[in-house]
């Protein structure tokens, strides 16, 4: 009897019933013995019987649209199946073979429906638990009670263990699943070499709708990463579950073209494992609401037309004027609908992100890494918004400005359960790298696998091993011993961006030393031209200021060239840094007249964004980046730095690495911790065991 409890308690459907019940249900459990290559039941099959296995090992297998078999599980020894005809008494939508000789214990429908006439208390039970589960899924959460109930006994349950493929990229396939627990991850190109995860899936998240929405094969692989419940409803039922309820069709469709964005689409700043979760442009009331400027257009053409009735109907210059207005007008149309197709909203899973960016003119982008988010709200901006749908976002972090606003957005509702959804993601994400790096301690501690390779630096060692690669100047170590030449070119024509053991420097762009050099430069220039005039007699200064025409040469001349070289060395010594773990800006004035130098570490950072200011800053590719933090340097501001994009994207990357190695090793710190707490309670065991019995002589 022990035994049959055990298996039942194993079980997602009956695993959460009390003692008193369990044992009622193993009273009824029959046993089986099924041989090698023996069938259970086929798909289409009447039998409405629950089955457990004590022993051996199942295949679970179904045929897809084009008739090829499928495998969707292999069942072993605790594992359990049929629950769903079980609850539902409908046929049999998969095919269980045994490829090891079993052991069977199963529930026949008459015996479980006598047992929950006998106790309606167990029937509650059983559909409050699966309505429970069903209730965390965000798609599902606003359902009434009696939806809920009315899809939990249409849900069937299927587990996985960890490796286990649920299902494989390309195939044909018409069951849509629900994680019930455990962790699944989406890959592309498996099978092919270059399988790439894409997003891991937790408890209550869902996968598989967009093939039964659209009818084409899988995009994705979906493998198991730790054992995994999951809840599955086949075609006719979900077909059924959209039909019926459309509010979960919508939310399904929005989470469909989610997994599309997902998969096709990404831009040139994404990293290695980001994707996208949310591209949105502004409601089209924005772009509707630009179009007041076609106010001054209407206006010529209304005075162009009165002239023309005062003069001359038939003059060609009124009709070529109109149709000038006219084209200009349809080019301007033209100008603001790309302006609003270029302003995007972004949600990633690492990051939000604004990108505005107006043809020619300018262009930005501000964004904030998910893990700063500390809160979000809808604001609505007006009465129109309340009409027409839409809304303003606000993400709140602690940096100065501390906002990026997505505003008239149309599904701001959406996005900000999207985030939460990824914040809680984020957390699931570190509570499974804490345990696989207990995981991984323990088993080195066991020998069951090899020591690993030293961890990354701490954080003094990591400071002292950048701040030796740093001259205290703030500028890049230069190499020993240079060619005169070279050197002499180094310094005249410095690079606007140098690596060097790791620490990035960058200078302002050489536009900003033309505009704040050219006026010494113009001045020095007109000296020089009077100096060679004068001295070959092509223009002599007057007789009678002679003398001071000359005195004023001796001394503008070399100021100008004092004023340009000032101006230029101060270009060369402001700089701006990234290290592995810190920011530094440095502005210092020539001839030590004033340094001053701010740094700030990495872990800071809440904000990130850059702005192209004008037509010739695009031309040239420079901007601003600006950076702020949560200390008391709130603002870094790289100004006039070339190619701000990538800039941007170097200290983005350089901080989520840093971000990533200091929970790497917080989890090492913990695992560590946890296993100091073992060795010392193994020691007082051992202590106490060892310690003789007072009687004892």
């Amino acid at each position: 009897m022990e035994d049959r409890v055990g298996l039942l308690r194993k079980t997602s459907l009956f695993g959460h019933l009390p003692r008193e019940d369990l044992d009622r249900l193993a009273g009824l459990l029959k046993s089986r013995s099924d041989r090698t290559r023996s069938t259970i039941y086929r798909e289409g099959d009447p039998d409405s019987s629950f089955y457990l296995v004590a022993s051996g090992r199942l295949k679970v297998w179904t045929r897809d649209e084009k008739g090829h078999r499928r495998v969707l599980n292999y069942l072993q020894a605790g594992d359990s199946f049929g629950a769903h005809s079980l609850l539902t008494a409908e046929r049999r939508d998969v095919t269980v073979d045994v490829e090891e000789a079993a052991v069977l214990l199963y529930l026949e429908k008459r015996d479980f429906d006598g047992l929950i006439e006998r106790h309606p208390d167990l029937r509650e039970a059983l559909s409050l638990h699966a309505m429970e589960r069903l209730g965390e899924v965000p798609v599902l959460s606003k359902l009434s009670a009696d939806d809920l109930q009315r899809i939990a006994v249409t849900m069937g349950r299927a587990s996985y263990r960890q490796g286990n493929t649920i299902y494989r990229q390309g195939e044909l396939s018409n069951t849509f699943y629900i994680v019930e627990s455990g962790r699944v991850v989406l890959l592309m190109g498996e099978g092919q070499g270059d399988d790439q995860p894409l997003a891991q899936l937790f408890a209550g998240d869902f996968f598989g709708e967009r093939s039964l929405l659209t009818g084409r094969p899988r995009e994705t692989s979906v493998r198991a990463s730790e054992d995994t419940r999951l809840f599955y409803l086949n075609k006719r039922d979900f077909d059924r579950l959209v039909k019926d309820l459309p509010s979960v069709r919508k939310a399904l469709g929005l989470e469909a073209d989610a997994r599309e964005l997902m998969l096709h689409k990404r831009f040139p700043w994404q990293r290695e494992g980001e994707v996208l979760i949310s591209l949105t442009r502004k409601h089209p009331y924005a772009f509707v609401r630009s179009l007041w400027v076609l106010v001054f257009p209407l206006v010529c053409l209304a005075a162009i037309l009165a002239l023309a009735r005062a003069l001359d109907w038939s003059a060609v210059w009124a009709y070529a004027a109109c149709a000038l207005v006219a084209a200009g007008a349809v080019g301007l149309v033209f100008w603001l609908w790309l302006d609003w197709r270029n302003d995007h909203y972004i949600v990633t899973n690492k990051r939000v992100v604004h990108l505005e960016k107006t043809i020619l003119l300018h262009e930005s982008r501000d964004e904030a890494p998910l893990e700063n988010i500390q809160d979000i709200s809808i604001v609505m901006p007006s009465v129109v918004g309340r009409l027409l749908g839409f809304n303003d976002l606000g993400i709140q972090t602690a940096g100065a400005k501390g906002q990026v606003i997505f505003r008239t957005v149309g599904n701001a509702s959406w996005i900000r359960d999207k985030l939460f959804d990824q914040l809680e993601r984020i957390k699931a994400g570190d509570q499974v790298g804490h345990r696989d790096a207990i995981r991984r301690r323990l088993q080195m501690e066991l020998g069951q696998v090899e020591q690993e390779a030293p961890l990354p630096l701490d954080d003094e060692q990591l400071q002292r091993a950048v701040a030796s690669s740093i001259p205290p100047s703030g500028q890049p170590e230069e190499t020993p011993m240079r060619h005169p030449l070279s050197a002499l070119r180094a310094y005249l024509i410095p690079q606007m961006r140098t690596e060097e053991h790791g620490v990035v420097t960058w200078r302002k762009h050489w536009f900003r030393l033309v505009d704040r050099a050219a006026g010494p430069a113009i001045l020095l220039l007109i000296l020089v031209q009077l100096a060679i005039a004068a001295t070959m007699d092509l223009a002599a200064p007057p007789p009678r200021f002679e003398g001071l025409f000359w005195g004023a040469l001796l001394l503008g001349i070399p100021l100008g060239l004092f004023l340009v070289w000032f101006r230029y060395e101060d270009w060369r010594n402001d700089v701006y840094q990234l290290t592995d773990d810190r920011i530094i800006d440095v502005e210092r004035l020539p001839l030590g007249l004033r340094e001053e130098r701010k740094e700030a570490r990495l872990s800071m950072i809440q904000d990130i964004g850059y702005e192209i200011p004008g037509p010739i800053a695009n031309l040239l590719d420079y901007g601003n980046v600006v950076i702020e933090t949560a200390g008391r340097e709130a603002v870094f501001t790289f100004s006039w730095v070339h190619q701000p994009r990538r800039v941007q994207e170097e200290v983005f990357a350089r901080m989520d690495a840093f971000r990533e190695g200091e929970r790497q090793r917080q989890r090492e710190g913990r695992s560590d911790e946890l296993l100091d707490w073992f060795a010392t309670y193994s020691d007082l065991a051992r202590e106490e065991g060892d310690t003789p019995d007072d009687g004892s002589e």
